[in-house]
């Protein structure tokens, strides 16, 4: 069964809709006689002559969001690959309506290759109607296919339910599209939909095909013969069909058993190349980490910990988990399909710009606004498969990117005054950040050993070594780690303390007296 996502409906568009149906219903009154259009595009390619590259993507269990993202990541890697054959292994009960239509329609205006669904084993709901798209479907004869019915989750009676006609009946549309749209009978498919639609064929003394027609179950008045009805399309049941079956009745194209049998069907297939997309763990954890919570939660930890190797310079523990932080976001968003070179280049370039600005120009000016503006373009970027937003679900994705960045920048500055506060009386931190009681005994970690505070403000002291802009200084008689304003100092010069932030201490040359 198919189970109905929540998604967000535009008032607006529902209005319009209304308003059109009412005027069709009033145009359908005044005219006794209506042409029948056919709306359906004909998505059907050629059989090609040769093939040189296959790609198969494995589908397998039930159709969720997870797997939904696996096969759009996939679909874009094997567009990517070249491949003139595209075989998708399908073996699932269903799942989301949502992603069900979102990949059957993928397959459907694919046209970079020609497309193929295999079922071995069972293809029910929404694994029947991504099949639907297929411009061939080779199916086992003992496979089953079809009980696209819809459900949804009742919260009265807490359980899943069949849903309501009215609702159900733009799903049995989106399915008879798909059929028509390649040569499949749009009958059958609405009869998978709708359990109450019994379907009647007959052989067409025109053509010799298959002809189909349908009648509600209710209905007082049945086709009659040559028409015959199609048995397993009975009043409260889902047109569920067998492989034999399936292919008997044009829903399937042939048989196989095999995915080499597929291959083997093609002219070239036995010596193409063949590229296969199988299901991993780290497809799992990488749309774990594209959740907006946890890629949100690893910018706030990154910057958190980038903040605390500033503030307490020499651990790397700080620089060790914001390079972590970094790799995973980048990682998952590659992963995710969302995420390029150019991303990591420009984030990248936005660090370059921040170390110009504080390690090479004094002040807070262009190079440093430039690197916040670069690293926050990298990180929405690499969040969105976009550059510009083009339709209502581009711009919603592009807010909700743009409110995640400024949650996770509101807590970074939460997190960052809590350990300006409290960074000498953390136990943990005091451990790592070093001594400065370098007095021929050298740098100690112990925690036993004294604190040492900082030298106050203003205090007046020596360059121990070139400062550009860190190195080390001394003041009354006692080495610090130091850095300048921006400015080089030579070692032997006069400095002066100006600022002194957690186990920074900022100094500037200052004029000798």
């Amino acid at each position: 069964m198919l189970a109905n996502a929540p998604r967000l409906t535009n008032r607006f568009a529902r209005l319009a809709v209304a308003i059109a149906l009412f005027l069709c219903g009033a145009a359908v009154t005044a005219s006794p006689v209506l042409a029948e259009i056919d709306t359906v595009p004909d998505a059907r390619q050629p059989r090609p002559d040769n093939i040189s590259k296959i790609a198969v993507i494995e589908f397998t269990g039930e159709i969720t969001f997870e797997s939904g993202s696996y096969f759009k990541n996939r679909f874009r890697a094997a567009k990517q690959s070249g491949c003139d054959l595209l075989i998708v292994d399908v073996d699932s009960p269903g799942g989301l309506k949502t992603e069900s239509l979102d990949i059957a329609a993928m397959i459907r205006d694919c046209d970079w290759a020609y497309t193929v669904v295999f079922v071995a084993n069972e293809a029910i709901s929404g694994g029947a109607l991504i099949s639907l798209g297929c411009d061939e479907l080779h199916i086992s004869p003992n496979a089953q296919f079809g009980d696209i019915g819809e459900i949804a989750f009742d919260p009265e009676q807490w359980a899943f339910r069949l849903i309501e006609p009215k609702v159900e009946s733009f799903l049995s549309s989106e399915a008879r599209a798909l059929a028509q749209s390649k040569g499949r009978s749009p009958e059958l498919a609405e009869s998978m939909v709708d359990k109450d639609v019994l379907v009647y064929t007959r052989i067409s003394e025109d053509t010799g095909a298959a002809e189909f027609t349908t009648v509600r179950a209710d209905a007082k008045e049945l086709p009659e013969p040559p028409w015959e009805a199609v048995p397993e399309a009975g009043a409260e049941r889902f047109l569920t069909l067998n492989g034999a079956r399936a292919t008997q009745l044009g829903i399937a194209q042939r048989f196989a058993t095999t995915r080499a049998e597929v291959i083997d069907s093609f002219p070239g297939g036995a010596k193409s190349e063949v590229k296969v997309y199988s299901h991993k763990v780290s497809d799992t954890v990488a749309y774990i980490l594209n959740y907006p919570f946890v890629t949100g939660l690893i910018i706030v930890i990154g910057l958190v910990a980038l903040y605390f190797e500033m503030a307490a310079p020499g651990t790397m523990i700080g620089g060790l988990i914001a390079g972590l932080c970094a790799a995973l976001f980048f990682w998952s968003h590659f992963a995710g399909g969302t995420a390029g070179w150019m991303e990591v280049i420009l984030f990248v370039a936005g660090l370059g710009f921040i170390a110009a600005e504080l390690f090479v120009i004094p002040g807070f000016g262009v190079a440093g606004f430039s690197g916040i503006v670069l690293l926050t373009a990298s990180v929405i970027l690499a969040s969105q498969g976009f550059v510009v937003p083009e339709t209502a679900v581009d711009w919603d994705q592009l807010l909700g990117n743009i409110v995640m960045l400024v949650i996770a920048g509101f807590a970074f500055f939460i997190a960052a005054f809590f350990i300006t506060a409290r960074m000498g009386s953390l136990p943990v931190f005091s451990r790592m950040v070093l001594s400065t009681d370098r007095e021929g005994q050298g740098a100690s970690s112990s925690a036993e050993a004294p604190r040492i505070q900082p030298v106050e403000v203003g205090a007046v002291g020596v360059a121990d070594s070139l400062l550009r802009p860190a190195g080390r200084a001394s003041f009354d008689g006692r080495s610090y780690d130091v850095i300048s304003d921006g400015s080089f100092v030579d070692a032997g010069a006069t400095v002066k303390v100006i600022k002194v932030f957690g186990n920074v201490i900022t100094v500037m040359e200052a004029p000798e007296s």
